[in-house]
C-alpha cells in the first residue's frame, strides 16, 4: 500500500449498546440451544432455518402492491444472493432434518443400513466394541467422520439406544431416540414468546416494565416449592377467569360477530428453577 494514495479507515467500534444487545441474544440463543442440542438440532440445521426464517421476514417487509417480493429488495436487507433468496422463499421446514447430519445419527443409519453392520432382514448387528472389521469401532471410523468411537457410544448410552454385553454393544429403539428431531414441544410456549418478543420490540425502555411483570418466590424445600406452585397455579386460574368474566363482555360497544381488528393477549408463566453449583465450587441461579 502507498502512502499518499489513498487510507484505509478504521474498523469502528462496536457501541456499548451494540456490545450489550449481542450479549443479550447470545444468552437467549445459548438457552435454546440447550433445549434444542439433545434432540439432534445441529448448528448447521439452525442457520439453515434461520436464514430461511430471515428471508421469509424480509420478503413480508418488501412485497409489492401486487402482493410480488422483490428479490432484489430481499437480497439487499439480508445480505444473501438473490439465488439463496430465491432458494430460501421454496425451502420447507421439514428440510432441515436431512441437513447438518451429526455424527451420532449418520452412525445410527450406517448401522441399520449397511450390510456389514446389519442383517438382511435391515436390522442392526450385535457389534464387538472394538476390532479391524464388523466392530462398532470401525463403523464409527466408516460413518462418523473424526469423531472417536468412544465418544459416539457415550452419546448412545446416555440416550439408552445401546445395551453391552461381554464386549458386545447392541443398538435398541428408545424414548429418547424417537424425539430426536421432534420440537413440537415448543408449541405451547411459542404463542407466548413470540407475544414477548413483540412487546418487547415495539416499547420503549421506559414503558416495557409496565407490560411485562416477573415475581420471584424463593422455597427452601421441594414441600415448599410444591405448595407454592399449587397456589400460584390456582391464584393464576382464578385471575383469568375473573378477567374473563368481568372483561368479557363488551358493554358500551354493540357485540359484533366476526374476528376483531384488535385484542389483548394475558399469558402467565411459571417457571421452576434451581442453584446449581458452577466449576469454582459458586452458587449459580439458573
Amino acid at each position: 500500500m502507498t502512502r499518499g494514495l489513498f487510507r484505509v479507515p478504521k474498523p469502528e467500534k462496536p457501541s456499548p449498546t451494540g456490545v450489550r444487545g449481542a450479549s443479550v441474544l447470545q444468552h437467549l440463543l445459548t438457552e435454546l440451544a440447550h433445549v434444542l442440542l439433545p434432540r439432534g438440532m445441529t448448528p448447521k440445521r439452525f442457520a439453515e432455518l434461520a436464514r430461511s426464517a430471515f428471508v421469509q421476514a424480509a420478503a413480508d417487509i418488501s412485497r409489492l402492491q401486487n402482493g410480488r417480493v422483490n428479490h432484489s429488495r430481499v437480497a439487499a436487507q439480508t445480505g444473501l444472493t438473490r439465488a439463496d433468496v430465491k432458494r430460501l422463499l421454496q425451502y420447507n421446514a421439514s428440510d432441515a432434518a436431512q441437513r447438518g447430519q451429526t455424527a451420532l445419527e449418520k452412525v445410527i443409519n450406517g448401522w441399520r443400513t449397511d450390510r456389514e453392520f446389519s442383517k438382511r432382514t435391515g436390522e442392526a448387528k450385535r457389534l464387538r466394541i472394538t476390532g479391524a472389521k464388523g466392530s462398532f469401532a470401525s463403523l464409527v471410523r466408516k460413518y462418523g467422520g473424526d469423531v472417536p468411537h468412544r465418544a459416539v457410544l457415550d452419546e448412545l448410552r446416555r440416550i439408552g439406544a445401546v445395551s453391552e454385553h461381554d464386549g458386545a454393544v447392541e443398538f435398541r429403539e428408545s424414548p429418547n431416540l424417537r424425539e430426536r428431531l421432534n420440537f413440537t414441544f415448543l408449541a405451547p410456549v411459542t404463542p407466548a414468546l413470540v407475544d414477548g418478543l413483540r412487546i418487547a420490540a415495539t416499547l420503549t425502555r421506559s414503558n416495557t416494565s409496565t407490560s411485562i411483570r416477573r415475581l420471584r418466590l424463593s422455597a427452601r424445600t421441594e414441600l415448599d416449592l410444591a405448595i407454592l406452585r399449587d397456589r400460584c397455579r390456582s391464584s393464576a386460574q382464578s385471575m383469568l377467569d375473573g378477567l374473563a368474566h368481568s372483561l368479557g363482555k363488551q358493554i358500551t360497544v354493540p357485540t359484533r360477530k366476526g374476528r376483531p381488528n384488535h385484542w389483548l393477549t394475558i399469558t402467565v408463566l411459571m417457571a421452576e428453577n434451581r442453584a446449581r453449583k458452577s466449576a469454582h465450587g459458586r452458587r449459580v441461579d439458573e
